[in-house]
Formats: C-alpha cells, structure tokens, sequence
C-alpha cells in the first residue's frame, strides 16, 4: 500500500497546476503525503502561480475549509523564498 501511495504521489506531482494545487494541498496533507505537500507548496512559492492559486476555487476552499494547513504552507513558502533569494541567481528560463 505504501508503495502505491508514493507512485500515486510521485504523479500528482508531476501534474500540479495553478487549478489543482490547493486542492491537493489540502489533500496531501488529510492523507500525509509529505512528499506531495512539500511538492505543493514549492509550487506555490513562486509568486507568478501564486496569482493563479489564489484565484482558484481550491484556494478558497482551502482557507475556508483548512486554514491551519494554507497558514503552515505560507510560512514554509516564507522560508523558501528566503533561501532562494540567498541562493546563486538561476537562468530565468528554469524559474518558476
């Protein structure tokens, strides 16, 4: 079963959308799928999809239906933003 669950997670990943990811986020974490809740909420960190994301239904939905879970997303989406702005700059085309 644990094996199906990361295969299941390794997809979800792969497919996250503007759309979907609040969705999944909520989801991801109801179920524990750490691995798909930080892929989440790497998603969401850049600022271009966040515009996006919270223009979707699943973001309103997440803030009304999970708060905790969009409050701790927000602050892991804080600290990656502060480690990537100490990081190296990266090509533009490989940003989000």
């Amino acid at each position: 079963m644990d094996r199906l669950k990361l295969l299941c997670q390794g997809i979800l990943c792969k497919n996250l959308n503007v759309h979907n990811v609040a969705t999944t986020l909520a989801l991801a974490d109801q179920h524990q799928c750490d691995k798909l809740k930080d892929a989440c909420i790497e998603f969401m960190s850049c600022s271009k999809k966040m515009k996006g994301v919270v223009a979707s239904k699943g973001y309103e939905d997440l803030q009304r239906m999970a708060p905790s879970v969009l409050a701790d997303a927000v602050a892991q989406m804080s600290k990656l933003n502060k480690m990537s702005r100490g990081s190296v700059p990266q090509d533009e085309s490989k940003s989000c």
